[in-house]
């Protein structure tokens, strides 16, 4: 076991991303790879310890009692391997449409993965616009047609092509840089675009968790209210990493030309700067769901939330900005008693299966 005020991740790689568990205790901790590339995952404060206890991916269901969702979800990690927050988001996904988290998981995350192909689909489209904006050529036909019609695929190959001799690059060259921007670019989306993309809906999310909380911690006379104002400034901090790699990467597209132009010198660049958004966004969109559900109920419900979310929430690691979370962590820690939730039944060793069933609940809300 560490202690959290030294677990001070380098890297968000070593910071690990979240994992959509239902167990009350495995909820929501981290997932990363060890020095030999096996999984391993990071449990905070249990029983409300001040550490941070590093248990082998394989033995998890060894040392915890887990859900029926969490062991398959948990088998599908270990055989991908993968531990990046879009290889946690795909398989929770996968595993959530089997029902093993209920119907309503089910249904959030079909619409989830309708929604994905939807911005796949709109992003696609946009940047072919842009294209043929550049050269001077109109894609409402392409639209009139249907964006997978027949008809409207040739009109799309018609334009590009036309299009690729104007920029004098190679037609199949053209479509390769566009479709691996598209594939970068689909969790962000474009600042035009008619229905924000993923993360950029869970970046005004995390800036609604900023405002309220930052409220509630500052007219709140519970003893949680410093917890709530550091929460709130983690947040700010993650929010102003996030404002700037969202601006680079749409003063990049605007400048439409110059990028496709300068694609094999910018690849790299507009495809860390996505990875990098949606590792500073990792793990929150469950921490807003939760505030926002417990926003409207009792002061104790809140309290209990607040203390949840300082549990979970995610520091940013050292490389990434001068302030240290994690000492401040430990002087909130030190200066606040933490309130002991109830994971399980004391006498059966079984589950609670009502906060199972509140975490199912706000899994549909942070799909």
């Amino acid at each position: 076991m560490r202690s959290l005020t030294n677990f001070a991740p380098s890297t968000f790689e070593e910071r690990g991303a979240a994992v959509g568990f239902t167990t009350p205790t495995l909820a929501q901790t981290r997932v990363r790879q060890d020095e030999r590339g096996n999984l391993e995952v990071l449990i905070p404060n249990i029983s409300e310890g001040r550490g941070v206890y590093v248990v082998a991916w394989k033995s998890l269901p060894l040392a915890f009692p887990m859900t029926v969702h969490d062991r398959c979800l948990q088998d599908i990690l270990m055989k991908s391997g993968g531990c990046s927050p879009d290889d946690l988001r795909k398989a929770t996904l996968e595993t959530a449409r089997f029902g093993l988290a209920g119907p309503n998981a089910a249904d959030a995350a079909e619409a989830a993965m309708r929604d994905d192909e939807e911005q796949r689909l709109l992003i696609n489209y946009q940047l072919i616009t842009e294209v043929l904006k550049a050269v001077g050529l109109d894609a409402g036909q392409i639209l009139k047609a249907g964006l997978g019609s027949a008809q409207g695929e040739k009109l799309t190959r018609d334009s590009m092509t036309r299009a690729a001799k104007s920029l004098g690059i190679d037609a199949t060259e053209l479509y390769t840089r566009v479709a691996e921007l598209a594939l970068f670019m689909e969790p962000v989306g474009l600042p035009t675009s008619p229905k924000p993309a993923r993360l950029r809906r869970m970046a005004k999310e995390l800036q609604k968790f900023h405002d309220t909380m930052t409220e509630w911690s500052t007219t709140t006379k519970s003893e949680a209210g410093p917890i709530g104002g550091f929460c709130a400034e983690v947040a700010e901090h993650t929010l102003n990493h996030v404002r700037h790699v969202v601006t680079r990467l749409d003063q990049s597209v605007s400048a439409f030309e110059l990028l496709l132009r300068q694609w094999e010198a910018k690849r790299k660049e507009v495809k860390a700067a996505c990875t990098r958004l949606s590792w500073l966004l990792d793990g929150w969109d469950y921490i807003t769901a939760l505030w926002a559900d417990a926003h409207g109920r009792s002061r104790h419900e809140q309290d209990m939330a607040v203390h949840d979310i300082f549990r979970i929430i995610p520091l940013l690691p050292r490389d990434e900005g001068r302030i240290d979370f994690s000492l401040e962590a430990g002087k909130v820690l030190t200066a606040n008693r933490k309130i002991v939730r109830a994971y399980v039944d004391w006498r059966t060793g079984q589950l609670d299966a009502d906060l199972v069933q509140r975490i199912e609940q706000l899994k549909t809300r942070a799909a």
